[in-house]
């Protein structure tokens, strides 16, 4: 992800993906991205993160296929899938739940690295970013695609898990 925000060069340099970003939070034009960003919102209220017991699946059920939930671990660092959807484990070519994230490095190399270093920016920002642009998604081929990244917390200040919602299409004549 080369085309990066300025303030944030080193994050998505290497993927080889020259047209992806972060893209503005308020820039976001999927719904299902930004349905469940307001949703991460209410829940957090005036706290920087929501607890992830506080995530009630029925509110989002419908966007399962899009979703992802990692879990972070500190000491060492480290990220591990706990769900994926359908349309997420299509992205990656495999399903990668309850592995690590450094372990997609096995199917595609560099990919899990890429995704680590993205998910490991997120988790000590304790903030919620988005991404956006077109890449070659291992299952589907070429593909343009939105996403929204959001860190839950149980003590309110260390990210413990990402809780991840995407949307990708197939880029036509691809």
């Amino acid at each position: 992800m080369a085309q990066l925000m300025s303030d944030h060069p080193s994050v998505i340099d290497l993927s080889g993906a020259e047209t992806v970003a972060f893209r503005r939070l308020k820039d976001m034009k999927e719904p299902l991205c930004i349905h469940m960003l307001e949703y991460w919102k209410s829940v957090r209220g005036t706290r920087a993160m929501p607890r992830p017991d506080e995530m009630d699946p029925i509110k989002f059920a419908r966007f399962m296929p899009n979703l992802l939930m990692l879990q972070v671990n500190w000491d060492p660092f480290d990220l591990t899938y706990r769900l994926l959807g359908e349309d997420i484990v299509a992205a990656h070519g495999a399903n990668f739940r309850g592995r690590r994230v450094l372990d997609v490095d096995e199917h595609k190399q560099g990919f899990g690295s890429i995704l680590h270093d993205f998910y490991k920016f997120v988790a000590e920002a304790g903030r919620p970013y988005a991404a956006a642009g077109s890449l070659e998604y291992m299952g589907r081929g070429a593909v343009t695609f939105e996403g929204v990244y959001m860190p839950l917390s149980i003590d309110g200040e260390r990210t413990d898990r990402i809780l991840g919602a995407s949307v990708a299409r197939p880029v036509a004549g691809a």
